[in-house]
């Protein structure tokens, strides 16, 4: 794989294709994800999460097992977990619309810079 390639394309091609290696890796990455994100939503009590970005396109193989740990460690009902539809580029439109909002909300400000 070339600098700056596909990382996640490949890994979801593998996946896609079977090899049971890269299916594990992904099992066990949708696991810790799901230990990880449960100290959050134990605290916030979201009504949801989004899996966006990158792991959105390796969302049919974390999503089972990232959903069975937050059933398993959550208090309450299991927060249903969305994936993006946006994909990898949800986070840069997200860092896009608050450089326009904070423009919108106070064009002054910017001139002042």
């Amino acid at each position: 794989l070339e600098p700056g390639g596909d990382r996640v394309g490949l890994l979801a091609g593998r996946a896609t294709d079977g090899d049971e290696d890269v299916r594990r890796a992904l099992r066990e990455a949708g696991t810790a994800l799901g230990i990880a994100l449960t100290g959050a939503l134990n605290l916030l009590d979201p009504e949801g999460v989004v899996l966006g970005g990158a792991l959105a396109g390796l969302a049919p193989w974390l999503l089972p097992s990232l959903e069975s740990e937050l059933a398993r460690r959550t208090a309450g009902p299991p927060c249903p977990v969305l994936v993006s539809r946006l994909g990898s580029e949800g986070p840069l439109l997200g860092a896009a619309h608050s450089v326009v909002r904070t423009v919108l909300d106070d064009p002054a400000a910017v001139s002042r810079r």
